[in-house]
């Protein structure tokens, strides 16, 4: 029964798919198992934040999306007979040859007839062009959807959990369209643009999706402009990727060329957008001096001109003589003056409005959501805690029977998760540190076993230092991080004040002393 447990986990199962059971060399993305758990949320079609999210979740319509594999492998064609040039095979098909053949010099003729060298147009199977595959998984084929994902790695993704909620976009978009896709390329940026990853087959869709899950945000800026660029050219080079969409997830707030790329899209390239956060870019004087000398508005090129003629009356005034000219350009200075500055002003707010929003403008599909409340998404009714403590109680029994990688490996991550989630269930905090406990101190008795002996031959010294490294400073490093030992002192704090009063209102109504045991 506790192997069924195991086996029939959805957590396990969206863990493996995340890649985390065989990539784990090195040390795991901070938080990475709640990922799974804003998954969850966001599966939830009830959900606001899910209903938000749908324009870009869905690429067709649902009624589409259910039809059934027989209807979507299978299209209505017409019926129609098809040809292929090729010799006669024999004398009486003579009159099915095509007609020029008849121009030819009579010996001709004769001799090619003998060969049997003469064409004709011969009928063949039609060919319906349906998906190459009959497979209900990623199946690559040209006539299907071609997206290209660009996702932002700068530093303020980790702000909010940020970061992880754009994994959960992406993760099941690419899931949800997993039928429809036909190929995906991907890229990340930040400073800098990322390496191109390319997923055109099932393997590398399952490898594209454990590279994003394994994706980190220490970048220092964010350059949009330069990954769309990139991204078309790309686009413009790849025949697979003809009439392409581009998905951008991202919490940042940049300056794009809106009208350069527009062009360079052109009509087959489109772009749809997350946006993550409320963040807006502070407009300062040196962005609306810019504005003014690049765009190419009306406003700017009038200001301009303004700017030009202010500059031929304060050199006509420098130079003037007469009382009656110099009062003449000083009046006319004047007004261009006060003409500049109520462009300016205009100009300005404009710019304070729309910059860095150009994306928007850019976007057929554009979604602006909130960041995350850890307090909504991480926080469990009864009945999912008992779920999570079937799931570890499961697992530390077949554990206490056999030492299988795959189950210390998972113990590793529900211990991780378990702590995790502490800090937002306080309530049941101490139900699920019982089990985090059980779970620490069955992987330090294996864990701190000779690789040689009997009963753990399976596990080798390698697979030790990976399931190390999934308890990130944990068990496996004989010390617990700052910030999970603070989380477990606190809650053991709060059980001890709940236990001192207890015994002091025990005093107070009884008048006797209870004193621990031991």
């Amino acid at each position: 029964m506790s192997r069924e447990v195991i086996e029939t986990s959805q957590f396990f199962s969206q863990m493996e798919e995340y890649g985390f059971f065989d990539h784990v060399e090195a040390h795991l993305p901070d938080n990475f198992t709640l990922i799974y758990e804003i998954a969850r949320i966001l599966e939830d079609l009830s959900h606001d934040l899910s209903r938000a999210l749908a324009p870009i979740l869905e690429l067709q319509e649902p009624t589409d999306r259910d039809s059934t594999l027989q209807s979507i492998l299978i299209p209505l064609v017409t019926e129609v007979k098809e040809y292929e040039a090729d010799l006669i095979r024999s004398v009486t098909e003579v009159r099915q040859i095509y007609p020029y053949q008849f121009l030819l010099p009579e010996t001709v003729f004769l001799q090619r007839l003998a060969e049997r060298s003469l064409w004709m147009p011969r009928p063949r199977q039609p060919h319906n062009f349906r998906y190459q595959t009959e497979s209900d998984r990623f199946a690559p084929d040209d006539r299907k959807q071609k997206v290209y994902v660009l996702f932002d790695t700068s530093s303020s993704m980790r702000l909010h959990y940020r970061i992880l909620l754009a994994k959960s976009i992406a993760y099941l978009f690419l899931k949800r369209n997993e039928q429809e896709l036909g190929t995906v390329f991907c890229r990340t940026f930040d400073l800098t643009v990322g390496e191109l990853h390319v997923a055109r087959d099932v393997p590398s869709f399952q490898r594209l999706i454990s590279t994003v899950m394994h994706l980190d945000a220490t970048g220092n800026g964010t350059v949009l402009q330069k990954a769309l660029q990139q991204a078309i050219d790309d686009i413009s080079h790849e025949s697979q990727l003809s009439h392409a969409q581009i998905l951008v997830i991202t919490d940042g707030v940049a300056h794009i060329d809106l009208d350069g790329l527009r062009s360079q899209m052109g009509d087959t390239i489109t772009v749809n957008t997350v946006k993550i956060g409320h963040a807006r870019m502070v407009v300062d004087d040196k962005i609306i001096e810019d504005q003014v000398y690049h765009s190419n508005s009306e406003d700017a090129i009038r200001l301009r001109e303004l700017l030009q003629q202010k500059h031929e009356y304060e050199v006509s005034l420098s130079s003037a003589s007469g009382g009656m000219r110099t009062q003449s350009l000083k009046s006319q200075l004047s007004i261009v003056v006060k003409q500049i500055e109520t462009l300016k002003q205009r100009i300005a707010a404009d710019v304070t409005k729309q910059y860095g929003l150009e994306i928007q403008k850019l976007s057929t599909v554009y979604v602006e959501v909130d960041d995350i409340d850890p307090k909504e998404m991480f926080s469990f009714p009864e009945d999912k805690v008992r779920e999570l403590e079937e799931l570890a109680g499961a697992l530390l029994q077949e554990l206490r029977d056999e030492h299988q990688v795959e189950d210390i490996k998972r113990a590793a991550m529900l211990y991780d998760h378990l702590y995790l989630l502490m800090q937002y269930n306080t309530i049941d905090a101490p139900r699920l540190e019982r089990y985090a406990q059980e779970l620490e101190q069955m992987l330090g008795q294996i864990l701190n076993r000779p690789g040689t002996s009997a009963d753990d031959v399976s596990i080798s010294d390698s697979e030790r230092s990976q399931i190390r490294n999934m308890l990130q400073g944990g068990i496996g490093a004989n010390n617990f991080s700052l910030a999970r030992l603070l989380r477990m002192l606190a809650m053991r704090l709060r059980r001890w004040w709940r236990t001192r009063r207890q015994f002091l209102l025990f005093r107070k109504i009884s008048g006797k002393v209870l004193r621990r045991r031991g």
